[in-house]
């Protein structure tokens, strides 16, 4: 009987780590910058009255993670460049396989080096630099 609940554990073993094993790796990829909503225009340098879009492809992200876009100004004077000015957050929804952020701006953007970080689950998984221009 021992002998019996022993295999019996050990089976339920191996499924139980058989299918952990089969449970989709998180990946987040392929980061950029685009003057278009469409990610069409893929740019690293924008024009003062553009808006920023960010995009990065997604797979194997359970419905309802969050993502984190923090966006930094690099070199503006008086302006710490550790410290973001905008931070934003998204809810992933199963399905989707290219996550964008979206970032405009009341007037102009100050001529200056950009940079956001992007974030899963509070972990940094990417970064862009990217720049505005006359």
């Amino acid at each position: 009987m021992k002998t019996k609940n022993i295999f019996v554990l050990f089976a339920l073993l191996v499924i139980i780590f058989s299918l952990a094993a089969c449970a989709p790796t998180p990946k987040v990829s392929n980061f950029y910058m685009a003057t278009d909503e469409q990610g069409a225009n893929k740019t690293s340098t924008f024009a003062p009255t553009d808006a920023f879009n960010l995009f990065f492809d997604v797979s194997g992200i359970p419905n309802g993670t969050t993502f984190e876009a923090r966006w930094y100004v690099l070199n503006i004077a008086n302006r710490d460049p550790n410290t973001p000015f905008q931070i934003m957050d998204q809810n992933y929804s199963t399905g989707s396989t290219t996550l964008r952020f979206h970032l405009t701006n009341t007037g102009n953007w100050p001529i200056a080096q950009y940079r956001v970080d992007v974030y899963l689950s509070g972990n940094q998984v990417g970064q862009v630099q990217f720049s505005v221009s006359k």
